[in-house]
């Protein structure tokens, strides 16, 4: 069911589907819940899931001086904690974060680790942006702001999907694009600029002491295999899934395997 929460001077969109163990479903850039769709349908039959519109995206709004001046991590993990207690959801959830998701998945746990049960990563990473892209965030996002979104969305795509998901899954390129285009450009912009000045996470995985589920496309360029297995390496109670078949949008290129191990490990984590 898709509901909606007033938290101070934004407005957040939100689904809350099924009952039982919370698990928190945060999405990607530039993207909205709806890239969970076939996980949330799966899912909410053995759990409740609560999967955010972020700051901006969807149909969740975004401030005047978020759109001047960027929204960091920490700001959507706030936000989420406030959802959380908007609802009135006390309970520990299982926190999962795709992509820039995981980014304030990192942000949250790092801040509220009473309210995490356990985490799942999904094709993201926990090194900051290097100066060079750094950089290239910035620009896209002035260029954004000047002349909408289509470059972005035709640099992204390639990215973001594998070569036999863009020749042979229309259906897959058509809703990924369909997403990116329903972005506000302020929204875009203001998580380039967030996502530019987040800090490289590496040194505080040690601290994440909760179990982890690693998840990762065995095609995704973005957030390679190689580079998760070594934040793996990192965590001490983790496992790790490649996803064959798939780029970075994992999700979408191959849900059911996806759901598999979402399943899998939420069975473990509650004895279910």
């Amino acid at each position: 069911m898709i509901k909606s929460v007033q938290l101070d001077s934004i407005q957040i969109n939100y689904t809350d589907a099924g009952s039982g163990q919370p698990v928190v479903l945060l999405h990607g850039f530039p993207l909205d819940h709806s890239m969970w769709t076939p996980q949330i349908a799966e899912l909410s039959k053995e759990c409740r899931i609560i999967a955010p519109d972020l700051r901006g995206f969807g149909q969740s709004t975004l401030t005047l001086e978020d759109a001047e001046n960027g929204v960091e991590m920490h700001q959507y993990a706030e936000d989420v904690a406030a959802l959380l207690d908007k609802i009135g959801l006390k309970e520990p959830v299982i926190l999962c974060g795709f992509s820039m998701g995981g980014y304030v998945l990192w942000q949250f746990a790092l801040r509220y680790p009473k309210r995490v049960r356990a985490v799942v990563l999904c094709d993201t990473r926990a090194v900051a942006d290097s100066n060079e892209a750094r950089e290239g965030r910035i620009k896209t996002a002035e260029a954004v702001m000047e002349s909408g979104l289509n470059s972005l969305i035709e640099s992204m795509l390639p990215k973001l999907l594998s070569k036999v998901t863009l020749t042979q899954r229309p259906e897959v390129v058509s809703q990924v694009t369909q997403m990116m285009r329903s972005c506000e450009p302020a929204a875009v912009a203001a998580a380039l600029r967030g996502m530019a000045a987040r800090e490289d996470v590496t040194g505080e995985l040690a601290k994440i002491t909760l179990p982890a589920l690693i998840i990762v496309g065995s095609e995704d360029v973005i957030s390679p295999p190689a580079e998760m297995r070594g934040m793996a390496e990192l965590l001490p109670h983790v496992q790790f899934v490649e996803i064959p078949e798939s780029g970075h949008m994992t999700t979408l290129e191959n849900p059911g395997a996806v759901t598999e191990s979402l399943q899998r490990f939420v069975a473990e984590i509650t004895g279910g």
